[in-house]
């Protein structure tokens, strides 16, 4: 069989804003292989160190597994790369629900990562103390966070890239809507969070952090999160992802999500086009 029979379907929907394109698949495997291949492409482009923040959810299971079979069968050189995470729950790092673990399992060891390419949250102490210890790690990494966000003053770290999920009530790493407000005021690189949902003693990184990232990948996979996902699309609701989106000057979002058929008569210059005329109203 040739490699063009091998290769898996194109999107079958692709939506472009000002800030954002959105890429919509038939399903959860086809999403997770598209996304694997762009990650081998962009490894590939960079001949550099790569520090490359991780997340948890429903998706990132396959979406791990997706990388470590394509990155095998590439001989990929992994070498460069640092991991970080997004979030983490405050538990062991052989707890089930833990992501450091997730990852560890399906993506980690497959692609025999040297310990010291991995810059895990240390779970198993109080929320507070895990928080500090990882913002100790990332001044350790980074240095004395030079580095500053575009948005702001702040220093901030500067990821390579940030895959990131979405959850119903369009939460991204462990920002939720609920501590919006206070979190948006942060300016620790990380910080501990209560979320209303269990486990409810998470850290995450900051709004700054993910806003300053070269690179911004959000998938969103799994029903109910349709509405939130159009509506902050097109600026229309009050939520981490709508946050982050306007915040940032690109990002890619990949989804299997039964989004409604874009209009056929696209604007030559999408960039001038307000986004309602791209995304239908939910």
């Amino acid at each position: 069989m040739s490699d063009a029979q091998n290769k898996e379907p194109p999107p079958r929907r692709i939506w472009k804003t000002n800030r954002c394109t959105a890429n919509a698949f038939a399903s959860a495997n086809e999403l997770a292989a598209a996304v694997a291949e762009q990650w081998i492409q962009f490894v590939r482009s960079e001949n550099r160190p790569l520090s490359i923040a991780l997340s948890g959810g429903r998706i990132a299971g396959r979406l791990f597994s997706q990388i470590a079979r394509q990155t095998l069968h590439a001989q990929l050189d992994c070498s460069r790369l640092r991991f970080f995470w997004a979030d983490e729950r405050c538990v062991p790092s052989d707890h089930p629900a833990s992501n450091f673990l997730l990852a560890q399992k399906l993506l980690l060891q497959p692609l025999n990562i040297d310990k010291r390419q991995q810059f895990p949250f240390v779970g198993g102490v109080p929320p507070k103390a895990m928080a500090e210890k990882g913002l100790e790690m990332l001044l350790t990494v980074f240095g004395n966070l030079s580095q500053t966000s575009k948005d702001k003053t702040t220093s901030t770290p500067i990821l390579d890239l940030a895959i990131l999920g979405m959850g119903e009530d369009g939460h991204i790493a462990s920002l939720f809507p609920e501590n919006m407000e206070a979190d948006l005021r942060r300016t620790e690189a990380c910080f501990n969070v209560t979320a209303g949902k269990p486990p409810p003693h998470r850290v995450t990184l900051s709004y700054d952090v993910l806003a300053a990232a070269k690179e911004s990948w959000i998938l969103v996979s799994g029903q109910g999160k349709t509405k939130t996902l159009l509506q902050a699309i097109q600026n229309q609701n009050n939520t981490p992802i709508r946050h982050l989106l306007s915040r940032r000057q690109s990002t890619q979002i990949f989804t299997d999500l039964p989004l409604p058929k874009p209009k056929t008569n696209t604007p030559k210059n999408p960039r001038k086009t307000p986004l309602s005329s791209h995304f239908p109203r939910p």
